[in-house]
């Protein structure tokens, strides 16, 4: 009996583990600012809503158009940094600044600036919907 019920516990254990999903495979990370990092929002794909949540916030950094002007005429202090991490390897930070109607980033440590084909009133819509 004393063999039995731990082989049972470990047996449980694997049929439970096998039905896991792998969440941690696409995650997401909003910052407010540059320096603070304040967490606005972290999300996993536990489920589908957030997993499309976050390859919507990856549109951000998608097809964007590189800006001809001055990585000093960039906000002073930006709105937010966005990581997305795929599968254990993040992706480079993008310093967001909502810019009027326009989305302005650049990745850090780099100087070409960028905006966006999402609009600001899309980002911040995105922002503000209710986590699950």
């Amino acid at each position: 009996m004393k063999r039995i019920l731990p082989a049972l516990c470990t047996a449980l254990l694997f049929l439970l583990l096998t039905g896991c999903s792998s969440p941690d495979s696409l995650q997401l990370d909003l910052c407010q600012g540059y320096g603070h990092q304040t967490k606005l929002l972290h999300l996993n794909a536990s489920n589908e809503k957030n997993r499309q949540r976050i390859e919507d916030f990856a549109a951000v950094t998608k097809d964007a158009q590189p800006l001809t002007k001055d990585i000093s005429l960039f906000a002073y202090y930006p709105d937010m940094t966005l990581t997305i991490t795929r599968d254990g390897q993040a992706s480079p930070t993008a310093i967001v600044d909502i810019n009027g109607d326009y989305v302005d980033f650049h990745y850090s440590g780099e100087t070409q600036l960028y905006r966006s084909k999402m609009s600001s009133e899309d980002l911040k819509k995105l922002l503000h919907q209710p986590t699950t």
